[in-house]
């Protein structure tokens, strides 16, 4: 029975609301009251309690126990959906998202299939397709399969002989580098008026003494000139090591051109290192040459130079060796070899066409004033150019594009005119070894031509023996051994000899003297670049000359 309160110590208790709707509520009896003895007894004998809640109904008991299951519910699917490996709780889809999602799963698919097939088939292009042996646009041999050997193959250059041949003999390769290069151009613009260096460019600094070569390097004295200028420069004479290594004949052929490029407003010329000790050793070769052949053959020189020595701008011009001097050393060497001075013959020419802006070789009008000092030293007839049919090209844009990548070069082209002779002759191209005859056109047609190789107009580049018989009926027989510079020389001689073989120290198989007899040579030219003839392509004319 619950405790009751005695009438006169407290107000009578309130009625509490019943929360329930569903019964409606009776009037609560009147408490009975009892003698105080008796709730005196009750209070002393039981604590005093605190008063009961009243218990909730049963809808109440439900609707409380609906709200916790709603949460428990609630907070498990979400706690699930919040460890890792559960999938999210897929809700129905309608139709049209289902149709969405079936269509995206689709194209990433196609996507996926299409890349991958891409991927295998220029994989199986670069392992299966042709690769090229030579570079036309860099005047070189590509790298060649390595050759096994157990010594090659524990030192490392067997597998790195392997990585060398397949990055530098990528099918289709020219036409990559011109698209990776046209994508290159996106990235930013070069004012034409700027001037950038490219490779290595740095200052050649002069030195008092002759130097002494070494396997290594080859110390230079050098008397820098301005461009166009032959006047030394008077700056305090500091000693400089300018490394320009002589290659082993085995390696691929020696390019033309240096490590260092400068481009300025549209022009790009190759910065030249030198070395006077290469150099006496190419004179020294030509004077061997001269002895074996003889008192009936006469031998000759001519190192042409390069744009460098007339186009650089004279605020550049420390960082260049001097071609002049270069080749003026060469020449002291000579004994019985006649030089021609090419440097001379050019330079009243310089406000003409002589030289490639884009190329690092001369034009054919430049090759041309270099054969007509030729002409005269050798004392033959020679044509004027109004003895000649000319030919243009346009957008002409060549190796010094292909190694620099500039915009520039590519945004501003030049023309490629050659000159045709009227004379009458006959071209016949032999292989390295000189068999395998086949009758060809001395200049080639060049339509279908790349524009970066227009120079291969003349015989159609380098690797062949090529034998011009003229009209010139003088009993003159000329042999020239040469780099490229020496191709565009050979349609301007058809008035002036006989007979013309062609050969390329680079790629020439048999023994020089021998051959110089066999045809029957009566004068022999060596015709090259500054580049050619003291640097690495020098060592070729020596073993051409004793294999």
């Amino acid at each position: 029975m619950p405790p009751v309160q005695e009438v006169s110590a407290s107000p009578k208790p309130e009625k509490r609301p019943v929360i329930s709707h569903a019964r409606e509520e009776e009037p609560e009896p009147e408490p009975q009251l009892e003698s105080a003895a008796f709730y005196n007894r009750l209070f002393n004998d039981f604590p005093e309690q605190p008063e009961q809640p009243v218990p909730p109904t049963e809808e109440e008991m439900a609707q409380q126990q609906h709200k916790k299951d709603v949460i428990e519910s609630v907070k498990g699917a979400v706690s699930e959906a919040e460890q890792p490996g559960n999938p999210p709780h897929k809700k129905r889809l309608t139709k049209r998202e289902y149709m969405q999602r079936k269509a995206q799963r689709f194209s990433k698919t196609i996507g996926v299939s299409l890349l991958s097939g891409v991927v295998v088939v220029v994989a199986v292009v670069l392992l299966l397709a042709p690769r090229s042996t030579i570079s036309y646009e860099e005047n070189r041999l590509l790298a060649e399969k390595p050759k096994f050997s157990l010594t090659s193959l524990l030192d490392g250059s067997y597998t790195s002989g392997w990585s060398e041949y397949y990055n530098d003999t990528v099918p289709f390769r020219s036409k990559l580098k011109k698209t990776i290069s046209a994508m290159m151009q996106w990235t930013g613009v070069q004012s034409e008026e700027d001037t950038v260096f490219f490779g290595n460019v740095s200052q050649v600094k002069k030195k008092t003494t002759t130097p002494v070569a070494t396997t290594e390097s080859v110390e230079t004295t050098v008397a820098v000139a301005a461009a166009g200028n032959d006047e030394t420069n008077t700056e305090p004479a500091v000693t400089t090591t300018v490394v320009t290594t002589t290659e082993d004949p085995n390696d691929e052929p020696a390019a033309e051109i240096g490590e260092g490029i400068i481009l300025d407003h549209k022009r790009a010329v190759c910065v030249y290192g030198g070395s006077f000790s290469v150099g006496q050793d190419y004179a020294e070769t030509l004077n061997a040459y001269q002895q074996d052949l003889g008192s009936d053959v006469q031998v000759y020189s001519l190192v042409a130079p390069t744009a460098v020595s007339y186009y650089l701008p004279e605020e550049y011009a420390n960082y260049t060796a001097s071609e002049t001097e270069n080749i003026d050393n060469i020449n002291s060497y000579l004994k019985d070899v006649k030089p021609v001075d090419v440097y001379n013959a050019l330079k009243p020419h310089t406000a003409e066409a002589i030289y490639a802006r884009t190329d690092h070789h001369w034009l054919p009008l430049g090759a041309y004033y270099a054969a007509e000092a030729f002409a005269k030293v050798a004392d033959v007839p020679f044509a004027s150019l109004s003895d000649y049919d000319t030919a243009t090209k346009k957008d002409y844009v060549g190796s010094m594009y292909t190694y620099t990548e500039s915009a520039v070069l590519l945004d501003n082209p030049e023309e490629f005119t050659y000159y045709i002779p009227k004379n009458k002759y006959k071209t016949t191209y032999y292989s390295t070894s000189f068999t395998d005859p086949t009758e060809g056109d001395l200049l080639m047609n060049l339509d279908g031509y790349d524009n970066s190789m227009y120079y291969l107009v003349f015989m159609g580049g380098d690797d062949k023996i090529t034998h011009v018989e003229t009209d010139c009926k003088n009993g003159r027989t000329l042999v020239i051994f040469k780099d490229s510079y020496g191709n565009a020389l050979v349609p301007c001689l058809t008035s002036s000899f006989e007979n013309i073989y062609v050969c390329d120290m680079r790629y020439f198989e048999l023994n020089a003297i021998d051959f110089c007899k066999q045809v029957g040579c009566t004068d022999l030219l060596f015709a090259m670049n500054t580049f050619s003839a003291t640097g690495g392509n020098e060592s070729y004319l020596e073993s051409n000359r004793v294999q």
